[in-house]
């Protein structure tokens, strides 16, 4: 499981991961593949003609604190070193803008 809480196959994001694979061991039928790209199709449908958009600023801005958070505990240090993605941006809008 990852940070995000989500479950990946044990070589998800290796050298072995490939359509491949995926098709011999992970989701032979592409059936998980299918409903997942249904489901993303109608959320953005549904979002595409709403004149309020279901979103929580709140939630997402807890959720980028906690996740800066996590990187931070991670070694952010390694993430912008490797990366060259500097996040402070991120952490100094969440205190500019307190919800």
């Amino acid at each position: 499981m990852n940070s995000a809480g989500r479950h990946h196959y044990p070589a998800y994001h290796t050298v072995i991961d490939s359509y491949d694979y995926v098709e011999r061991f992970v989701d032979p039928s592409f059936s998980a593949h299918v409903s997942l790209t249904q489901l993303a199709a109608d959320v953005i449908l549904q979002m595409s003609t709403s004149a309020l958009l279901p979103f929580d600023v709140r939630e997402l801005a807890d959720t980028l604190e906690m996740e800066y958070d996590s990187l931070q505990q991670d070694g952010m240090d390694q993430f912008d070193h490797f990366l060259g993605v500097d996040l402070t941006s991120v952490m100094y809008l969440l205190i500019l803008f307190p919800l």
